[in-house]
């Protein structure tokens, strides 16, 4: 799970809604239901809930699969995770997906998304070390947004590492720290 409550892409993610049916009748939330008509939700009624909402009320709903979960799209998934352009499927594609994953207990699916991430990472770094000084956001138009972060992780990094390589054979100095914890060493040694 992505870290932090106030996380942004936490909330943003947790805002996605998922199918769900309403196990029993619950008082009063009937204005859930914008088809419904009374102040209740009724036993059997499907809606859309936010992913926090659905995690909250799960012993009173069943959550469904989101359509991006469902068998054709695990398919397509698995035929080849690489070339999906998965933010077109979900924005926060993983990151929704895993937390699916948690209330559904959907192993299957969880071991899927983990084979589709590690298929896509080496990919996305791959992308993020070779872009130099062009547009990347026709690199990452396809990317969901934790991998989208990622490629900026990789971009900056190899940035920074072209930058300390070309400053030349500038000599490597001690950090202040280090130095003065050497100084210290070399008083309390004394000649016998």
């Amino acid at each position: 799970r992505m870290s932090g409550y106030y996380n942004i892409e936490t909330i943003l993610s947790d805002q996605t809604a998922i199918p769900v049916e309403v196990k029993h009748d619950l008082i009063k939330l009937g204005h859930f239901d914008a088809n419904g008509d009374g102040p209740d939700l009724k036993e059997g009624t499907k809606l859309d809930l936010p992913m926090w909402m659905a995690r909250s009320i799960k012993s009173h709903a069943q959550a469904s699969t989101p359509v991006v979960y469902t068998p054709p799209y695990r398919e397509t998934l698995k035929a080849d995770a690489t070339v999906l352009k998965l933010f077109e499927w979900n924005e926060f594609y993983f990151e929704f997906g895993m937390e699916y994953v948690k209330l559904l207990k959907d192993t299957d699916l969880g071991r899927l998304l983990l084979d589709a991430f590690g298929a896509r990472y080496t990919r996305v770094m791959d992308m993020s070390q070779n872009a130099v000084d062009e547009d990347t956001s026709m690199l990452t138009g396809g990317l969901d947004a934790l991998e989208r972060r990622l490629f900026a992780a990789g971009h900056r990094a190899d940035k920074e590492y072209t930058k300390w390589l070309r400053r030349g054979l500038d000599q490597i100095k001690m950090a202040v720290s280090v130095e003065a914890a050497s100084r210290k060493r070399k008083r309390g040694t004394r000649p016998a």
